[in-house]
């Protein structure tokens, strides 16, 4: 029993070890999902709430550090002239299947609103070139995130 109690410790430490490594790879993904829930104009709370629990599930982060992470990413998305920035970061950091990922995370908050505005298609084609992803996989990414909520 004690050898879990340490082994769950290291096991802790060891994933606070990879988030804070990871920290600006994670605020600059939150902030392209903040620029995506925004393109419309404004960040609905069901987007606020699809980005933190995308982000919190995918990097296996707690929700006390999530609200962190969100105010950071927001105020970088606000200084931001240009999402390139952040997907460049993204396309030279992350894998082909992270990216994947990514894109995923993002139709996901473009659609949790169920509507799809014009300024959203189009930045979700010009996220796949940036990301150095083909048309298709755009495609098949937003059918994926259709299906998870359950619009298909």
């Amino acid at each position: 029993m004690i050898i879990n109690f340490f082994k769950k410790k290291s096991d802790n430490s060891s994933d606070q070890k990879k988030i804070n490594d990871n920290r600006e790879g994670i605020i600059n993904i939150m902030a392209l999902l903040l620029e995506a829930s925004s393109i419309d104009g404004r960040i609905d709370e069901s987007e606020r709430l699809k980005v933190n629990e995308l982000i919190s599930k995918y990097f296996q982060i707690d929700k006390e550090i999530i609200n962190e992470f969100y105010n950071k990413a927001l105020s970088q998305q606000k200084e931001n002239t240009s999402f390139h920035n952040l997907t460049s970061k993204i396309h030279k950091n992350y894998t082909y299947k992270q990216k994947i990922d990514i894109l995923e995370m993002l139709w996901e908050v473009v659609l949790i609103n169920k509507e799809i505005h014009d300024y959203e298609s189009n930045l979700m084609r010009r996220v796949c070139g940036l990301l150095h992803l083909k048309d298709i996989e755009n495609g098949m990414a937003k059918k994926r995130a259709l299906k998870k909520l359950r619009m298909d």
